[in-house]
């Protein structure tokens, strides 16, 4: 029987694992492998990643199959959004799901709890980032009711990149 867990993280080298597990299997193919490295060692490099779970306006959220760590949600409220947003919002500003995980539920379920954090934090808005490219991602943030709202640059390495903000009511 395989048994799903969710639960708050503080274990700095699970998330970086996961961070760069994901991120490479997910963006390797359209980034250099130059500018992969550098937003790999800048962004999931240790000391920051402990940064942001000690922020107290952040959370991670670890999902688990059978015991084993098959990805995390991050969310932020407050000054820990990666952009300016009343207090009204809670920023989803990562979902990820090693690929052989994926399929399973596992984003669905990580979704359905940022919003449920969201209303437990009184919030009415949820806002993420996506790559513009990321079709798939779209779509599934679509079923949820997001919706493209603007955008903002992402830099990997040397490359700066776009990806759309999309919003949705946390009701």
């Amino acid at each position: 029987m395989t048994t799903v867990a969710l639960a708050p993280t503080r274990d700095v080298r699970v998330v970086r694992d996961l961070s760069v597990a994901t991120f490479t299997e997910t963006f390797a193919a359209d980034n250099t492998e130059e500018d992969l490295a550098e937003f790999l060692a800048h962004d999931y490099a240790e000391d920051v990643l402990q940064r942001e779970i000690d922020d107290p306006d952040s959370v991670f959220v670890l999902a688990e199959v059978d015991g084993v760590p098959a990805g995390y949600m991050k969310v932020n409220v407050g000054e820990a959004q990666t952009e300016p947003h009343d207090g009204r919002y809670l920023e989803v500003q990562r979902i990820y799901i090693l690929a052989g995980y994926k399929g399973h539920g596992l984003g669905t379920r990580l979704m359905r709890e940022a919003f449920a954090m969201a209303r437990r934090l009184g919030k009415t808005r949820v806002w993420l980032g996506v790559w513009e490219h990321n079709d798939a991602a779209q779509a599934f943030y679509g079923k949820f009711g997001f919706v493209r709202t603007g955008e903002h640059g992402f830099q990997v390495g040397d490359d700066l990149q776009t990806d759309w903000i999309m919003e949705a009511d946390a009701a």
